[in-house]
C-alpha cells in the first residue's frame, strides 16, 4: 500500500512539473502580430531620380495587388513596380501635364 501511494505521489508530481515546463516553452516563444506579411517593392522613375517603395499582397481574387500611397490597393499588371512607377512618379509623364495653368484638369476658371 505504501508503494503505491509513493508512485500515486510521484505521477502527480511529474504531470504538474511537465504542465510548468510546457507552459514556460508557450510563453517562450516570440509572439508574432495578427495580420498579413506584406513583400516590399521599390519602384524608380524613368524620367528623374524619383522612387517610391510600397507593400505587395495577395489579392481577394488570389492576384498580387500593390498599395499606392493614399492607402488604394491596386492589381498588378506587368509587375508589381511597373504599376507602382506608373501610377506614381510617372504618373504625369503617362498622361501629360495639366493645360491652362489651373489646379488640375478639368476646373472651371473665370477670368476678370
Amino acid at each position: 500500500m505504501r508503494g503505491s501511494l509513493l508512485a500515486l505521489t510521484a505521477a502527480f508530481t511529474l504531470a504538474v512539473a511537465a504542465d510548468a515546463l510546457i507552459a514556460a516553452a508557450a510563453q517562450a516563444q516570440p509572439r508574432r502580430e495578427p495580420g498579413p506579411r506584406y513583400v516590399y517593392v521599390t519602384a524608380e522613375s524613368r524620367y528623374g531620380g524619383a522612387s517610391i517603395t510600397a507593400p505587395v499582397r495577395s489579392g481577394p481574387k488570389g492576384r498580387l495587388e500593390v498599395r499606392l500611397p493614399g492607402g488604394t490597393w491596386l492589381e498588378c499588371g506587368r509587375s508589381c513596380s511597373d504599376t507602382l512607377r506608373r501610377e506614381t512618379v510617372d504618373f504625369w509623364k503617362d498622361r501629360g501635364a495639366p493645360r491652362g495653368g489651373g489646379d488640375g484638369p478639368g476646373y472651371l476658371q473665370r477670368k476678370f
